[in-house]
């Protein structure tokens, strides 16, 4: 390749077999990008813990045919300050190897400002436009390290921001204006479905990495509730992995429902696609979402979603495709799970066959790859 004309994104992480959710959103969106045509270096700057055991330093590949950079740093317990500057060495380290290899980008697209804190040096001295695409709320990281983020996101040629609650956040703590482009969703796993049949056992899916801020408590409690006070034949899945998850186990336990609910452990994207494709209703009472990809991915298959109102569910959930409720309310929960069932025995009235199919087309058309990315692209420049 070796010219100028490339963009060089920066993620992360990339996905592999072992990790197939690291910088997975990032990779699609990398992806889209490459099919209509724009020339893609893919870099992921790996800071993760060294419990995700992975190869030390460099590593270079190709996937999906784009260029694959690794530079994997694995760290221990380190302070904010020292986990940057082993950032900051790790792109300085691989951008030298891109550039003999490739040469200097025509622009670099950086996922999330902890990550463009270090390239804007390199910017600034190679004369290269960069832009943000903000995933995630920034922690306060320190002083020192939210004047970068700051210097980050205001030197950027474009801020995107995949919600309208996450534009505000950016706005409030920063004082950077923002466009919003939601999240690039891979939905070529994720068919519509019609085969839930009224009578049958209800199925509840609820899917996420097991943190706190994913609100699986929440849930259990309000299932637990739920159960107590109806009389139709549920179940819970419960897909993913997580710190939270012998905590959440226990609490099923003593709350006298882990008979009633499957924990599938860690999934892949396949998996959760045909587990949906057998679902009543998708549930997810997280304390925060910048975006939701989840939702989506739900929608797509025509099932009818219950979210809160934490940010960006509220961007394309509404009382056309399932329930919103506040944040940590289990009795709100309990009452919208009760409202899903009604439908369910009502032969869904408000959630037909007929009306999911057209909830789950408009998704697709609306957060396709190449409808995205088109968007995305008209920024590069």
């Amino acid at each position: 390749m070796n010219d100028n004309s490339y963009v060089l994104e920066v993620s992360w992480g990339c996905p592999s077999e072992k990790y197939p959710i690291n910088g997975l959103f990032q990779f699609d969106q990398a992806k889209a990008l490459h099919n209509i045509g724009e020339k893609i270096v893919f870099l992921a700057l790996d800071m993760r813990s060294f419990r995700r055991i992975r190869k030390w330093g460099y590593n270079r590949f190709e996937k999906a045919g784009i260029p694959v950079i690794e530079y994997n740093f694995p760290w221990g317990p380190f302070s904010p300050e020292l986990k940057y500057k082993a950032q900051d060495y790790s792109f300085n380290r691989a951008i030298k190897r891109i550039e003999k290899e490739f040469g200097i980008p025509r622009c670099i697209h950086v996922h999330c400002c902890q990550q463009a804190i270090s390239v804007t040096d390199y910017c600034e001295q190679k004369n290269v436009p960069y832009i943000v695409t903000e995933h995630i709320t920034p922690l306060n990281e320190g002083e020192a390290i939210e004047k970068r983020k700051e210097k980050a996101l205001k030197g950027a040629r474009t801020v995107i921001a995949v919600s309208n609650a996450l534009a505000r956040d950016v706005k409030k703590n920063y004082g950077a204006d923002s466009v919003v482009i939601p999240n690039i969703v891979d939905l070529s796993e994720f068919k519509f479905s019609d085969a839930r049949h009224p009578g049958d056992t209800f199925e509840f899916l609820s899917a996420a990495s097991a943190n706190h801020g994913k609100g699986f408590d929440v849930l259990v409690k309000a299932y637990a509730k739920f159960r107590n006070e109806i009389s139709t034949e549920t179940h819970l899945t419960i897909m993913g992995d997580g710190p939270e998850l012998p905590i959440i186990k226990n609490l099923a336990s003593e709350l006298g429902i882990i008979d009633n609910i499957t924990f599938t452990g860690s999934y892949v994207r396949k998996e959760f696609a045909d587990k949906l494709a057998k679902s009543d209703c998708f549930v997810l009472p997280s304390r925060s979402e910048t975006f939701g990809i989840v939702y989506i991915e739900a929608l797509a298959t025509g099932t009818p979603v219950i979210a809160t109102k934490c940010g960006g569910p509220e961007d394309f959930v509404d009382d056309t495709n399932g329930i919103l409720v506040p944040v940590d309310d289990v009795d709100a929960l309990t009452e919208a799970m009760k409202v899903m069932v009604s439908d369910y025995q009502g032969n869904r009235s408000r959630f037909s066959s007929e009306h999911m199919k057209l909830v789950s087309e408009t998704c697709k058309e609306k957060f396709a790859p190449e409808s995205v990315a088109k968007e995305v692209a008209s920024k590069l420049d």
